[in-house]
Parts: structure tokens; C-alpha cells; sequence
């Protein structure tokens, strides 16, 4: 397998990526969560991506977007970035001291932990760039640079000053 170095999986996470395959219009509902996915490209094709969106409907606050990579000469994906809700707590060991994931939260992939064999999304830190769903998209779709977004994410091009229902008078 191959060894990784960070600036390597860093420049996956920052490269410009362009839509394939749009995500639906609507999230649509299974096994308790709204979900919505996109694939995308390199503009010169020479990398392939995914996007997975999930909230729980139960409690939305609990939702994760993440990035995966497809290195086609390795198996399976990477998965490079996840920006994520608080859902309780999560374990960063070996690597990291066991950290609780009670606020909003990062993970992005690490070398160590991939050259390791751990699940590549295993550290994460606790972030105060988003406090909602609508607000993690529009982090992850800067942080991920996927360019063209307008045409699937329009609202996310520029967040209201005021929710919609504290505008509405």
C-alpha cells in the first residue's frame, strides 16, 4: 500500500474539484437520516471524489459532510475531510488522547494515521466555523474547494445575516 504524506492528502483536500454527478435536490430520507451525495472530479480528471451529506433526523444538530478520495490504484476510499454536528463522544486512540465530540467538530486525514492503517478520519478538533448544518455546507465547500456550487447550492453563496424565520415579520 502506499505510504502517504500530509502535504500529499492536504493538496487532495484543497485541490479544485468540479461536479460529476450533482447531488439530488432534495435530501432524501433512510434509516433515520436525511442524505444526499455528489461525486466529483479534478478538472483535468485525473482525481475522482465523493460527498456524503447525513443530518439525523432525530436531531439535526447530529450530521456529518464528508470528502472522500478514490485513489483508482489503491483499494477502497480515503476519506479526507468531515465536517460534523456533536454526537457524543468520540476516541482519537491510539493516535490521539481520547477527546469528547460534544461541539461541532473537524476531522481531516492524517498521514500517521493512514500510514498506520487507522481509519483515516480517526483525529479530529472541535471548531467554532459553523453551529449548524447550513453553515458546515458552506465551510466544506470552501474548505473542499469544489468549484460551481452556485448552480446546487445557491443559497450558499452567501449566508442571511438573519435566519429565515427571524427575517419574516
Amino acid at each position: 500500500m502506499k505510504t502517504w504524506t500530509q502535504p500529499e492528502l492536504d493538496e487532495l483536500i484543497s485541490c479544485s474539484k468540479k461536479v460529476e454527478d450533482p447531488p439530488r435536490k432534495d435530501m432524501r430520507s433512510d434509516r433515520g437520516h436525511k442524505r444526499n451525495d455528489m461525486t466529483l472530479r479534478s478538472p483535468d480528471d485525473t482525481k475522482r471524489f465523493s460527498v456524503f451529506m447525513r443530518i439525523n433526523e432525530t436531531f439535526p444538530e447530529n450530521f456529518s459532510i464528508g470528502l472522500t478520495y478514490d485513489p483508482r490504484d489503491e483499494p477502497g476510499e480515503i476519506i479526507l475531510l468531515r465536517c460534523n454536528g456533536p454526537h457524543g463522544e468520540h476516541d482519537n486512540s491510539p493516535i490521539e488522547d481520547p477527546q469528547p465530540h460534544f461541539g461541532f467538530h473537524i476531522h481531516r486525514a492524517r498521514a500517521d494515521v493512514i500510514n498506520a492503517r487507522l481509519s483515516p478520519d480517526k483525529f479530529a478538533s472541535l471548531t467554532d466555523a459553523y453551529a449548524s448544518f447550513e453553515e458546515a455546507l458552506h465551510h466544506f465547500l470552501k474548505l473542499a474547494n469544489i468549484i460551481g456550487t452556485e448552480d446546487y447550492f445557491p443559497t450558499h453563496h452567501q449566508l442571511p445575516l438573519f435566519p429565515p424565520e427571524e427575517s419574516q415579520s
